[in-house]
């Protein structure tokens, strides 16, 4: 089996480092908070355990997503670009159906007074 060298995104060793810094300072910016959600809806008794289920199930759901990227990117990188482009324009499409379907009271109809 031939293995063949794959071209990189880019060849900016400038560009990288940016953007391993950005990934990584999103992630510094954004752990804390969910841990101080955790930790305000808890009770004392179980802050130890809550934290440990709450960041184990966050591994577990990178994890996941790390490995599905990984399978499917193996080939062009079409499937999850498609899928990346489409479930949020789904989530946009659905929400706004939604929205246009709640009736909400005309300007002329009166409430009832108390």
């Amino acid at each position: 089996m031939e293995l063949r060298s794959r071209r990189s995104s880019t060849r900016s060793h400038l560009a990288a480092w940016l953007l391993i810094a950005g990934y990584g300072g999103f992630t510094a910016l954004t752990d804390g908070v969910g841990k101080a959600w955790i930790s305000g809806r808890l009770p004392a008794a179980v802050q130890g355990s809550g934290q440990g289920v709450f960041q184990g199930l966050s591994g577990l759901g990178v994890l996941a997503a790390g490995v599905w990227a990984g399978l499917a990117w193996g080939a062009d990188g079409t499937v999850p670009l498609l899928i990346s482009g489409l479930t949020p324009a789904a989530a946009v499409l659905a929400a706004g159906l939604l929205a246009a379907s709640i009736r909400r009271p005309s300007a002329d109809s009166t409430l009832p007074r108390p």
